[in-house]
Order: structure tokens, then C-alpha cells, then sequence
């Protein structure tokens, strides 16, 4: 489809992005990052953003290597000035210093990290996002109040973990407080596993940051919190290879989350592929935008197709199909 067909049909979704999903005003000044890749998803929130009357700004940052790595000094001065910052970029920058220093000084967030031109007018973001808030803050409120968690696939996943005094939340495509970000396309509900206590393994047979589509599922085995073993093909190798020339924490469990987005589809793109409903992803590396302590260069998701998951021992997602029954 031609460029400028793309951006009448961005039009909808980008508007309710802005006005919508954060609220943006016509006194608020509005930052757009983005890169070489993101430019027309960034133009699109830009011209949504302009149309309402805010002062906005594109900045063009260089590619960086891995989600989760820190944007350049000036663009993290410009986020931290700004009223509201979406950021349209390739990698995510969510969890970074960078986002964590600016939402403390005021800003609200937007994350379209990874978002194509095609993800903007089907799929995961052509749901009711009503609806979807509906069931993903239900969700999140069982999350919230559960201890223990067990997570199981017939493709070999088997974890325990913790979840005692770890915050859940409501990625359901608004601006929250508690979290400080909205995350576009939307509908998830993630916490952080309680440092140390994850054991088990994990096979992620979808799509894995920096690895893209998977050709044959990674295994990760985890002892005490942190990553012991990966096997699996080339794709596992280079994951290993990763961690391994990261920093002490790259390892780090960082984050468990359930997908609730009923129109999400997995295209090998982690932006989507997480919030397919009755879908969950694990996360290695940065938990610290998720409260917990440990601080990573990266931070990468890893998505499970047909999960089984129990809170304290009530199944809440069985084989993929997540049981609304069980907690609206």
C-alpha cells in the first residue's frame, strides 16, 4: 500500500492513541521518538498529536542494539522535559533508566515499541478497547492478590515462582498511574517473579526479542531466579551468547505477564505476539520499571503459545484459552 494510503488509514488509531489512551491536550507539549524503521508509525502519532493543538516534536534516534538499552543522553533530557513522550521505535526503551527518570519528573508514556504501519490499522488494535480494560484490570486484580504462581505447556514448560508483594498491572492501552506508561497495541497483565525464587524450565516456542519468529522453541532452565541453561538450536546459541556477554543480571527472571487481547495474532513480532489472548511471555534481564530491584542493559520477552497457568492454585489460562469465568 502506498505511504500515504498507510497514513489515512493510521488516522483512527493514532487519534485514539493520543486522545484516547493518554489524554493529550492542546497546552501539553509532546515528544515523538522514533528511528529509521518506526518513522511512519512516528509521523502518524505526530500528525494526531498536532491535529489536537499540542506543541510536538519529532526526534530520530539511531537504531539501538537491544530492547532495553538506554536512548541517547539527548533524548533522554528531551523525554524527561516533555508533558507526554510516545516512543515508535524499534527496540523498547520502556525499561531504562532513561523512561524510569522521566515518568518520575512528570512524563507520561506511550509505547509503540516495535508497532508497524500494518499493526496500526488490524489485529491487536482493532479490539474494543473498553472491553479489553474490562477484562485485563480483572485480571490484573487476581494477579495482584496471588502468592504463587505455576505455569505448564504440554511443549515442556514447568516453573514455580513467587509473587508475594509484586505488583501486577493493567497494560490495557491507557495511561495508569501506577505504571506510568501505556503500551500499544494493548492487553497484558505482567508482574516480576520475587527475585530468587523462580525454578523449572520454560520453553518459548513463539517469538523471542532479538531472535524474532522462533524455528524451534528455546529452553530456558531457571534456578533460584536466574537463567542456568539455554538449549535449543541456533536461535538458543545466540541467546546464550547474549547473556553471556551482558551484564551479571541479564539472567534475571524479569517479568511474567498473561495475554488478553482476543484480536492479537502471532505475526513473529513480540509487540504483538504478547497480547494474544491466553498467551503468556516471560521476560530475562531489567525488572526494575516492573518494582523490582534489578538493573539489566536488557531486557528481552519470550512468548508461550498453549500455556497452562495456576494463581495459588486456581487455573486462570488452560492449553492457551484463558477462563474469563474465573475471575470477572
Amino acid at each position: 500500500m502506498p505511504e500515504e494510503m498507510l497514513d489515512l488509514e493510521m488516522i483512527d488509531a493514532s487519534s485514539s492513541v493520543v486522545e484516547d489512551c493518554l489524554g493529550v491536550t492542546a497546552d501539553e507539549e509532546v515528544l515523538v521518538v522514533t528511528d529509521a524503521r518506526k518513522v511512519g508509525v512516528g509521523r502518524s502519532i505526530a500528525t494526531a498529536a498536532n491535529a489536537v493543538g499540542a506543541t510536538t516534536t519529532i526526534s530520530v534516534m539511531p537504531l539501538l542494539e537491544s530492547h532495553g538499552n538506554e536512548p541517547p543522553a539527548v533524548v533522554a533530557d528531551a523525554m524527561a522535559a516533555a508533558d507526554v513522550c510516545f516512543t515508535c521505535t524499534t527496540h523498547a526503551i520502556t525499561h531504562t533508566r532513561s523512561r524510569l527518570r522521566a515518568a518520575e519528573a512528570g512524563t507520561r508514556f506511550g509505547i509503540l515499541r516495535g508497532v508497524t504501519e500494518d499493526m496500526m490499522v488490524e489485529g491487536a488494535m482493532t479490539v474494543d478497547f473498553e472491553e479489553l480494560r474490562r477484562v485485563t484490570e480483572a485480571l490484573r486484580d487476581v494477579h495482584d492478590a496471588a502468592s504463587e504462581v505455576r505455569v505448564t505447556s504440554k511443549q515442556g514448560t514447568d516453573i514455580e515462582f513467587s509473587v508475594e508483594g509484586c505488583s501486577a498491572f493493567s497494560l490495557d492501552g491507557y495511561y495508569h498511574e501506577a505504571e506510568g506508561f501505556a503500551t500499544l497495541p494493548p492487553g497484558e497483565s505482567p508482574t516480576h517473579p520475587k527475585e530468587d525464587t523462580a525454578n523449572g524450565t520454560i520453553v518459548v516456542d513463539v517469538s523471542m526479542d532479538n531472535l524474532g519468529q522462533l524455528t524451534e522453541p528455546v529452553t530456558l532452565e531457571i534456578e533460584d531466579g536466574f537463567v542456568a541453561d539455554v538449549d535449543g538450536g541456533s536461535q538458543a546459541d545466540d541467546l546464550r551468547d547474549l547473556i553471556e556477554r551482558s551484564d551479571e543480571n541479564a539472567g534475571n527472571l524479569a517479568e511474567f505477564a498473561m495475554g488478553t487481547n482476543p484480536k492479537a495474532k502471532l505475526i513473529g513480532n513480540l509487540a504483538e505476539d504478547k497480547k494474544k489472548e491466553g498467551t503468556v511471555h516471560f521476560a530475562i534481564g531489567d525488572n526494575e520499571s516492573l518494582g523490582g530491584t534489578r538493573k539489566s542493559d536488557i531486557h528481552l520477552d519470550g512468548v508461550l503459545r498453549t500455556p497452562t497457568v495456576e494463581l495459588d492454585g486456581e487455573t486462570v489460562i488452560r492449553d492457551g484459552d484463558l477462563l474469563t469465568e474465573k475471575f470477572l
